[in-house]
């Protein structure tokens, strides 16, 4: 049995101070040593996969592109071990899933020929050729949450920046900022960032700059979906007329959707509006996938649901 006012507690209302935990604890009535012990078992048994900044990968020097990579492979494994391959920070996400092109993976480089030369790559190793690149064009939303009482994923929209400010032009060292998504479970976190030469109050003032100037997106925990029990999750593309007014539909009515991403369409591949949905039951999923179908603006619509986390 986890703990839900906890987990719900550390992915949605985590005070970003020097002593996090012990104020999230002190909000929910609980004792910090109880909950730190908690917390650092969900983290060794996968359920809690780190908290602090969720980063925008664009603010980094090395990952300005990303692009969607969908594979028709009859090899699953040999495409599985290609991709293990590349950090995930490079190849973040890659998934089994139903229909035609059977495996997806996200791909984040310098430039487009950067993407395309790691595609290409993976493609040699694994064996299979044909493929599309759907080139991200505009973020809307990004922002995963799972509702532990709805057993849906729900999150509020954070405006997404285009083009968040540079970490080097901000003057911070990006070893450092990337060291601030993932803390250590304990009562002063930010005091280890000694060791780079960060008292904890600049420490904070450096996360709450990367806030205002849209490097970070929030402040949370994050959870493994499958060991929550989130065993569904539908990623729903569509071809639409007006990618704008679609968006900002599904921005106003679904607060379900964790990413809602326009991509660059292929010949081969003709959808522009991308978004997911995680649940406990695939249900949950196809009732909102029944919803948009009737929009006004969707020519054509698919959801298409994961098999496997090739990446877990």
């Amino acid at each position: 049995m986890i703990d839900r006012p906890l987990l719900m507690g550390i992915q949605y209302d985590l005070p970003l101070s020097t002593t996090p935990l012990v104020d999230l604890a002190e909000d929910l009535g609980r004792d910090f040593h109880e909950i730190e012990k908690e917390l650092i078992y969900y983290k060794k048994i996968g359920i809690l996969k780190r908290y602090g900044l969720n980063l925008n990968y664009k603010a980094f020097r090395k990952f300005r592109d990303a692009a969607l990579v969908a594979l028709k492979a009859n090899d699953v494994e040999k495409v599985s071990n290609a991709i293990a391959n590349y950090d995930k920070t490079t190849i973040k996400h890659c998934y089994l899933r139903e229909g035609e092109y059977n495996i997806w993976f996200t791909v984040k480089a310098e430039s487009l020929d950067g993407i395309e030369r790691i595609v290409n790559e993976v493609i040699k190793s694994a064996g299979s050729t044909e493929h599309v690149i759907l080139p991200t064009k505009r973020i809307y939303k990004m922002n995963v949450k799972y509702d532990l009482y709805r057993g849906i994923s729900w999150s509020r929209h954070v405006p997404e920046r285009k083009d968040p400010v540079p970490i080097v032009e901000l003057g911070f060292d990006e070893n450092v900022v990337k060291s601030l998504e993932s803390l250590r479970v304990c009562e002063r976190p930010f005091k280890e960032f000694k060791s780079f030469g960060y008292e904890e109050e600049e420490v904070l003032s450096m996360a709450r700059e990367l806030l205002k100037k849209g490097v970070a997106r929030d402040f949370s925990g994050v959870l493994d979906e499958s060991r929550i029990g989130f065993k569904e999750n539908g990623m729903v593309v569509l071809n639409v007329d007006n990618v704008g007014e679609v968006a900002t539909k599904l921005l106003d009515e679904f607060p379900q959707i964790t990413h809602l991403i326009e991509r660059v369409p292929s010949d081969k591949w003709n959808f522009q509006l991308y978004f997911m949905v995680h649940a406990i039951k695939k249900h949950l999923i196809d009732e909102i996938v029944e919803n948009v179908r009737s929009f006004r603006d969707v020519k054509d619509l698919r959801v298409i649901y994961s098999i496997r986390d090739l990446r877990a």
